[in-house]
């Protein structure tokens, strides 16, 4: 199987972090324990950027559940 990706699908654990609010030490957590899904090139980590709209809106829904 082959999956074609660009660069303008991915974002590094620093911008995925700040996208999110979170420490970059959370976006390396959650890669690990699988609640954010991630790629490993070169042994640099990724963040699809669909990843990180789900967990925008994830996070947006425990807000507005907490008020």
């Amino acid at each position: 199987m082959v999956i074609k990706m660009s660069s303008d699908d991915v974002v590094s654990v620093t911008e995925a972090a700040k996208m999110l609010g979170k420490p970059r030490m959370t976006i390396y957590r959650w890669a690990e324990k699988g609640k954010i899904h991630a790629l490993l090139f070169h042994g640099t980590l990724y963040i699809p950027k669909t990843e990180v709209d789900r967990l925008q809106e994830e996070l947006n829904n425990e807000k507005v559940t907490a008020q």
